[in-house]
């Protein structure tokens, strides 16, 4: 052990040597100190030289409202964007700013002014619109502090009597322009009346109603005279069809001047067809013949039937000669309406052709008298208006003098050149010391098996004593000092990715499912049926019974195998097959040290990823299934501070299944 602390103190001698040099001297006379007292001083003189050198910017300003102001009892139009736009382009133009430099140079200041251009107030002067009014401010910016709201008081003067001067002037020009269209306009009238007269009388046109004009009206007599002809023989044609039928059918036909006497004469034979029954049932027809005033009675029947009968023939023939006489008139009425009718429809669309001319003629009329109409009531509105009706410019407020510059702020542009002057001394130092240092290596001793030994020398050098009569502690024991390292490795995303690009179908499955919350064993028995598409979820069951989310690129990896896992679940060597495909995929994958990526890193990795969002801790088992108590409080590191978030908040999607 002694021999060890000498040749520690031994290799470490050099550096105590160092140390009693550097104290010699005091700091400041140190050549740290003087590096940055040269370097510190030298920028601080410049920057505060510069700081200080610049001239003082004032700043003077106006509001202008650019539009009407309206009554106290109505409400404000809304902000007119483009209007505001436009009455800044004016307020920076060019005839702006030559007038405005005229009248400053007439105003009894103007001698000092004989250097000012146009230019130069352009430069000086700004125009920013308030947002969501129709307010401008009005600005000037200048190391004269009088000069600026004279400059911009001058210019607003200027812009208002230019206004006033545009208001009259538009108002004149609209008023001989609108006058012009009026006369335009009453010769077009007058011209389009007359065209309309003569139009009318050369067509015989007597009145602008259709309906009252001599064509239309006769067209419109003949088409009701055609209907009531149409309707008589309709009429004629039934009587004289209903009168066959009844001839047809056996039935009395006659004359209805005949019916009275037809009818007196049935009345006649049925009383004696009666009377002469009634004697039939009293008397032989022996005794009624020696009966001088019955034995007349039969013969007066067959008198009666002979007279019937002749009536009812000649009726028949009477009244069908006049069905026919009837309808046959109806007929020849209904032609005679037609062909006058066919005559006159020609002259008819004649006379509609020119009525629709004149109606177009008198529309053009209507039309031109409301817009002379209308150009009249403009043209009073115009002479009348009152010129508030006009977009104006109101001074809000005017342009004063400023008393304090708007920059530069010398107190603190000065403490930023000192506090950069500070910084730059301290890189100085530390870029002198880089490049002049001396490398050192210190000696490398193998004791007892151990490569490389290399104790604080500070302390060894302030407490030799102490060292020598301490007790060596073993290396392994040292060593239980040092921060634990992490039971699985944690893949970043990045690795993720490229882990599943260099799996093939199987490792990729696995890879996704390990990532959705399942461990091995339970992606190793997963079958069919407890995959639901629909519900887009995977039921598991066992210790830890729970609904996984089923994402769109797992679903799309587990539809290249049918909809199922790509493996046999009831076979016994499906783990170590799953085991074999993940550590195919981290050594083709190329990442550094591919056999600490396991089943468990995958997993672990996820965990940590839904604990870095700030999931609740109690609630991550539904997710991940059961975990110890030691190891679910071990994931409280990756815990962020503020309070858990639920799982319905969480984002359960791992960032590199998104590449499949």
């Amino acid at each position: 052990m002694k021999n060890r602390v000498n040749l520690h103190l031994g290799g470490n001698s050099h550096q105590m040597g160092r140390i009693a040099d550097k104290n010699e001297f005091p700091w400041y006379q140190s050549r740290r100190f003087n590096i940055f007292g040269l370097v510190f001083l030298t920028s601080a003189a410049i920057s505060l030289a510069y700081v200080y050198s610049q001239p003082a910017i004032y700043r003077s300003s106006a509001t202008l409202l650019t539009s009407a102001m309206t009554p106290i009892d109505q409400q404000s139009d809304d902000a007119d964007i483009q209007h505001v736009a436009i009455q800044r382009q004016i307020l920076l133009g060019r005839e702006l700013a030559a007038e405005t430099l005229r009248k400053l140079k007439a105003s009894p200041a103007g001698k000092s002014l004989n250097r000012l251009t146009e230019s130069d107030i352009q430069t000086l002067l700004t125009v920013e619109p308030v947002p969501e009014t129709n307010l401008v401010e009005v600005a000037a910016e200048g190391s004269d502090p009088r000069f600026l709201p004279l400059l911009i008081n001058t210019w607003i003067d200027v812009y208002l009597e230019a206004r006033s001067e545009e208001v009259k002037r538009l108002k004149s020009n609209t008023e001989r322009i609108v006058e012009g269209e009026l006369e335009e306009l009453a010769d077009k009238v007058a011209a389009a009346r007359t065209a309309l007269e003569n139009f009318r009388e050369n067509n015989n046109i007597l009145s602008t109603e259709r309906e009252e004009n001599e064509p239309s009206a006769r067209l419109k007599g003949l088409n009701e005279s055609l209907n009531k002809a149409s309707e008589a023989e309709v009429k004629a044609k039934a009587e004289l069809d209903a009168i066959r039928a009844a001839i047809a059918r056996g039935k009395a036909v006659v004359p209805d001047d005949e019916k009275i006497s037809l009818a007196d004469l049935e009345k006649r034979l049925h009383d004696s067809r009666e009377k002469l029954a009634e004697f039939d049932k009293k008397f032989t027809r022996e005794y009624l013949n020696l009966q001088p005033d019955l034995k007349s009675l039969p013969e007066q029947i067959k008198e009666l039937e002979t007279a019937i009968n002749n009536k009812r023939l000649r009726g028949q023939n009477v009244a069908l000669n006049e069905a026919e006489v009837n309808y046959a008139a109806a007929r020849q009425t209904v032609r005679d309406i037609r062909e006058q009718l066919g005559e006159h429809r020609q002259r008819a669309s004649a006379f509609a052709t020119k009525f629709t001319q004149h109606e177009a003629l008198k529309t053009d009329l209507e039309g031109l008298e409301k817009l002379y109409r209308d150009t009249q009531e403009r043209l009073v509105q115009v002479k009348t208006g009152r010129k508030d009706k006009y977009p104006q410019v109101d001074v809000i407020s005017r342009a004063y003098e400023s008393r304090e510059p708007v920059r530069p702020n010398y107190s603190r542009e000065a403490l930023i050149a000192l506090g950069g002057s500070l910084l730059l001394g301290l890189i100085s130092v530390w870029v002198f010391e880089y490049l002049t240092q001396k490398k050192e290596q210190s000696p490398s001793i193998a004791v007892f098996g151990v490569g490389r030994y290399t104790p604080p020398a500070t302390e060894l050098i302030d407490h030799p004593h102490a060292a020598l009569g301490t007790k060596a502690e073993p290396l392994e024991q040292k060593t239980n000092f040092a921060l634990p390292k992490p039971v699985h490795r944690e893949l970043s995303s990045h690795q993720l990715r490229t882990l599943i690009n260099a799996a093939n179908l199987k490792g990729k499955q696995l890879i996704g499912l390990l990532l959705s919350g399942l461990d091995i064993n339970e992606a190793a028995s997963l079958k069919a049926n407890q995959i639901n598409e629909r519900a887009n979820v995977i039921n598991l069951e066992g210790r830890t019974p729970r609904a996984v989310p089923l994402s769109n690129p797992l679903k799309s990896l587990l539809q290249h195998s049918g909809n199922r896992p790509v493996w046999d679940p009831d076979d016994s060597q499906t783990r170590v097959d799953l085991a074999t495909a993940l550590v195919c995929a981290a050594i083709d994958s190329g990442l550094p040290d591919p056999q600490e990526i396991t089943a468990e890193t995958i997993r672990h990795s996820y965990i940590t990823y839904l604990v870095r969002q700030g999931l609740r801790l109690s609630e991550l088992e539904q997710i991940v299934g059961h975990l110890d108590p030691s190891v679910i409080s071990s994931y409280g590191t990756y815990s962020p501070p503020q309070q858990g978030r639920p799982l319905h908040e969480i984002e359960v999607l791992h960032p590199a299944l998104l590449i499949i």
